[in-house]
């Protein structure tokens, strides 16, 4: 009798552990030198153009996702057909997908907009901005334009992408 008692504690320590443990993923990176997230709230132009960059250094399509609104365009000019061409939000989410999935080491950078521009967090009402970016994919050089954005913050919400003009 008493080999089933330390057998049955045994296996209840066993479940207990492996019930704790259940919640961790190993194969899960820690963040190091800090627990604080990666994502801010994008509560304002800044931390919306922030976690933009960080989506892209991360290869993360889901948190870039949440930076499109559902009417989100993309508009290019198209110098040898000489008009504007451009694509909705699905088939940005895809192009950026596979944009990551292409290169192993993307980074973005912002540069061009004031304090002021980066402080903005307006609910409910259009915000223009244009921004300088470097793109950095790989080992290849580096591209370098402006993007015209319009963006648009519910009340009590995030900002969201509504129009990207690039500008090469």
């Amino acid at each position: 009798m008493e080999r089933f008692q330390v057998a049955g504690a045994l296996i209840g320590a066993g479940l207990l552990l492996a019930l704790a443990v259940g919640c961790v993923n190993p194969f899960a990176p820690a963040l190091r030198g800090s627990t604080a997230s990666l994502w801010t709230d994008a509560a304002s132009v800044g931390d919306m153009l922030q976690n933009f960059a960080t989506a892209y250094r991360l290869d993360d399509s889901v948190q870039y996702a949440e930076l499109l609104d559902e009417q989100f365009q993309f508009q290019y000019y198209d110098p040898n057909l000489q008009r504007t061409e451009g694509w909705y939000r699905e088939t940005d989410l895809r192009a950026t997908a596979r944009m990551f999935r292409s290169f192993e080491n993307i980074s973005l950078i912002w540069g061009g907009l004031s304090p002021d521009q980066e402080a903005i967090s307006t609910p409910d009402s259009l915000i223009e901005i244009r921004v300088q970016y470097q793109l950095i994919l790989d080992d290849f050089p580096s591209l370098i334009g402006f993007a015209r954005f319009t963006l648009f913050k519910r009340s009590g919400d995030r900002f969201r992408i509504l129009l990207w003009q690039d500008d090469f």
